[in-house]
Formats: C-alpha cells, sequence, structure tokens
C-alpha cells in the first residue's frame, strides 16, 4: 500500500527527522567514539520510555474494534518485548553498566503517549507511536553499512536490531494500519495527527540530544515551542573532546 498519509506527516518534519537520523549520538555510537557512559545513559532512558510506549500499546488492544489491529496491537506488544526490550536486557549485562533516574525527556515523552492512547482514538494513537518505530528503522538502515570492523560489537548490536528484517517487517505492517485508518479518517482527526506527529518527532529529537549531552544534561533546557530544533542543536556540535563522558 502507498504511504500517502505518512508521506505527509513526514514532509512537515523532515527537516528535523533527518537531523535526527545524522544526530552526534548515532554518528558517534556507529564510529565507537561515543563514550560507553552515554550509551549507558540513553539504555536507561529508553528502558523508562518503553514501559510507557508498552503501556500506550496495551491501551490501542483495548480500543481496537477491528480483529486485524488488534491482532497487530497484541504482536507490536510482543515484539516489542522479544526485540527491544530482550536487546536492552542483553546489552545491560555488559561490564560498566550503571543505572540512572528518568530525565526530562523520557517522563514527558512517555506521559504525552499515555495521555495521547487514554484520550484520543486507535488512529492517534498509531500516529503517536509512528516517530519511534519508523525512525529506528531509517537509522538502522541508515547505519548499517557505515559500521566497520573498528564499531564496538555493543554498538554493533544496537543498529543491526533496527536494520534487521524482522524489524523492518513489523515497521511496514505498522504503517499498513495507518494508512487503512487514516483513509477513514475524518479531516480533523488529520489535522489533529499531525499535531502529534510533530510533537512526538521534537521528543524524539531531544531523548537523542539529552543523552548526548549526558551527564550535563540536567541543566539542558529545552522550548517546545522550538519547531526547528535550532536552539537544542547546539549542543551537538561541540567538539569530541568537550562532549564525551570517558
Amino acid at each position: 500500500m502507498e504511504q500517502r498519509f505518512f508521506r505527509e506527516l513526514y514532509e512537515r518534519v523532515q527537516d528535523r527527522w533527518e537531523r535526527i537520523l545524522k544526530h552526534s549520538f548515532l554518528q558517534e555510537l556507529a564510529s565507537s567514539t561515543l563514550s560507553q557512559e552515554k550509551f549507558f545513559f540513553y539504555l536507561n532512558q529508553d528502558d523508562y520510555y518503553l514501559e510507557d510506549l508498552l503501556a500506550a500499546v496495551g491501551v490501542l488492544v483495548a480500543k481496537a474494534r477491528e480483529k486485524a489491529l488488534r491482532r497487530f496491537a497484541i504482536r507490536l506488544l510482543s515484539e516489542t518485548v522479544q526485540g527491544e526490550v530482550a536487546m536492552h536486557e542483553a546489552l545491560e549485562k555488559e561490564k560498566g553498566f550503571s543505572t540512572y533516574p528518568p530525565g526530562k525527556v523520557a517522563l514527558e515523552y512517555g506521559d504525552f503517549l499515555l495521555r495521547t492512547a487514554y484520550t484520543f482514538s486507535p488512529f492517534e494513537i498509531l500516529v503517536s507511536l509512528a516517530p519511534c518505530f519508523v525512525s529506528y528503522r531509517d537509522i538502522g538502515l541508515y547505519y548499517k553499512d557505515k559500521l566497520t570492523e573498528k564499531t564496538l560489537p555493543l554498538y554493533r548490536a544496537f543498529f543491526e536490531t533496527y536494520a534487521g528484517e524482522a524489524y523492518g517487517k513489523l515497521v511496514a505492517d505498522f504503517l499498513f494500519f495507518l494508512e487503512e485508518m487514516a483513509r477513514l479518517a475524518t479531516p480533523w482527526q488529520k489535522e489533529l495527527a499531525h499535531s502529534i506527529f510533530e510533537r512526538a518527532v521534537m521528543y524524539e529529537w531531544h531523548f537523542w540530544e539529552e543523552s548526548y549531552r549526558f551527564p550535563l544534561s540536567a541543566t539542558l533546557k529545552y522550548a517546545e515551542e522550538d519547531a526547528s530544533g535550532k536552539n537544542s542543536e547546539k549542543g551537538s556540535t561541540h567538539s569530541s573532546n568537550e562532549t564525551h563522558g570517558g
């Protein structure tokens, strides 16, 4: 199926989406110049976020009236647990892993997902989840051919998970249901969907930025109304000796 509605969503945030793909955190992760301290902080924050994401998908299961969508939502729950959550558990067994409390972005992003899930229909729930699922697929595909023999196995496992065929199929099916629901959505719902999608993409950007700025990210301030991301992007242009935690 042609991804017409997702393309409409994407085109409004294309600049920021491209900046996410090329974020310094991900570039240094691929080249293995990123400190493990920053990566472990990111894993911690993603753990907190995934708990809220799974809860939001659980609401989608409960709200889905069509059998096909309900079964897909159950599959989304299952494969996220078996894939991403299992990957996290394996990576967190690495020597030197530390735990950190939830940061500002993980808390706000999770609250946003849950508020959207409890307030709106399955269509809006899918829209709120799309930036996470689709951007991680794009990240995996963008970097899979940029990894070298110098890429740490720890970091390679991250990219290969999202570049894999299984994850790609999950995202393709996700987009199929998004397009099906968009076809039936009202103009008002579609306009709301753009607002939800743009906010979720904003949180995706700040998620990477907060992890990259760690341990300085406790003082990182950002404005939600900054749709361009220009203010926060200043944090990802420092030289490596200023930003590496290790």
